[in-house]
């Protein structure tokens, strides 16, 4: 008698009690191995058994509603988005994740039984999608988002191996080589924007300045600049999705103090004043605690993470720039420190990485400056 976690085999198949009342079936059939859940008792397994050693259609068909007894991968897949969401993913991630589901991953991939799913199923639908025309980093996102659903489901006993590990994903395309504008290009895009549009001007000034990301310097109000200190607080970032924003917090979920001299609390002075004319001549006064880059002339609304993008491909076609995104600001800050010799665990807080490891790793090309000089010193310890 078939026992809890124990096999029984009956002529080209087997059945094993995973957890009470819950079976997984195997046999071998004209198409190779077939397996199936099946919930019930074991004399009902058993004769579900012989059905699928028959190849009956019974059993090939696709679950009807609320019948849990064959799972698909559609079905795999809304369970993992619940579970992503019940531990507190980022909104646009879960956004993204379900974009790519809904378009892609559902369609060529969702009717298949969870247990039939092979990694010849996974190649056929990575080479669908680049025959479509998708690019090698988009397939590879998919690949992402249907390994990780399936490595889920294993934890959660809807199938005991994923296939995603034997499939054959294509390689990402390396990353874009990190371009930093240096600062006279900077200068020239606080210039250009100065003449048409003031909230961008300060933007650009403060991602060059702090190395905010676009999502942290959007979630900024005044309350977070302490002008008497020198420094700003970078605690918060907003998301946005389609035209919905959602404070949370920064990416590696700490904040973060950053200092500023001079020049950069005289520049946010000047932002300040121009808000509150702004709201003077709007005659909408501004609220007690507005955010620092608004559209609104009373503060109430932070600006858009995806209006900041828009408006500086705006503000750098007037300033005759290319190919710097607004992101690039954020390196070419710590670029700009590592190679004058800042240490780079200074700089890892200033940004907010989450460990210096990163910063090393991702602006080694900055370092060799300080290498040179650090050779200079050493040798000179030498005798002549």
């Amino acid at each position: 008698m078939a026992g809890k976690g124990r096999a029984a085999y009956y002529g080209r198949g087997s059945m094993i009690e995973r957890t009470p009342g819950v079976w997984r079936l195997r046999v071998m059939t004209s198409r190779g191995q077939v397996e199936r859940i099946f919930r019930g008792s074991q004399t009902a397994a058993r004769e579900a058994l012989n059905q699928l050693a028959a190849e009956k259609p019974s059993l090939t068909r696709l679950p009807a509603a609320g019948d849990e007894s064959v799972r698909t991968f559609g079905q795999l897949l809304d369970k993992w988005l619940e579970h992503l969401k019940a531990r507190g993913r980022a909104p646009k991630t879960l956004a993204e994740n379900k974009r790519e589901i809904e378009t892609r991953i559902r369609p060529r991939l969702g009717a298949i039984s969870v247990t039939e799913l092979t990694a010849e199923h996974l190649d056929d639908a990575y080479s669908a999608w680049l025959t479509e025309g998708l690019s090698a980093s988009s397939v590879h996102r998919h690949a992402a988002v249907v390994s990780a659903a399936l490595t889920q489901g294993v934890k959660w006993g809807w199938l005991d191996a994923n296939p995603a590990q034997r499939a054959s994903a294509p390689t990402a395309a390396p990353k874009r080589e990190l371009v930093t504008p240096g600062p006279d290009q900077v200068v020239k895009l606080i210039r250009a924007a100065e003449k048409s549009d003031p909230i961008m001007a300060t933007a650009i000034a403060l991602a060059f300045i702090t190395g905010g990301r676009r999502g942290e310097l959007a979630a900024l109000r005044w309350s977070d600049v302490d002008f008497g200190g020198g420094t700003v607080r970078i605690e918060r970032s907003l998301t946005q999705i389609g035209t919905d924003l959602t404070e949370k917090s920064t990416k590696t979920g700490r904040g973060r103090t950053v200092a500023l001299d001079k020049r950069a609390l005289s520049l946010l002075r000047r932002h300040r004043t121009w808000q509150c004319n702004l709201a003077k001549k709007a005659q909408s006064p501004l609220v007690t605690d507005p955010y620092l880059l608004s559209d609104n002339a009373n503060g109430a609304r932070p600006i858009e993470p995806s209006k900041i993008t828009d408006r500086f491909v705006s503000v750098r076609g007037k300033a005759r720039i290319r190919g710097v995104r607004f992101h690039d600001l954020r390196h070419a800050h710590v670029t700009q420190l590592l190679g004058a010799g800042v240490d780079a665990t200074t700089v890892a807080t200033r940004v907010g990485h989450a460990s210096t490891r990163m910063t090393l790793d991702r602006y080694a090309h900055a370092l060799p400056a300080g290498d040179v000089a650090a050779a200079a010193v050493i040798g000179a310890l030498l005798p002549a």
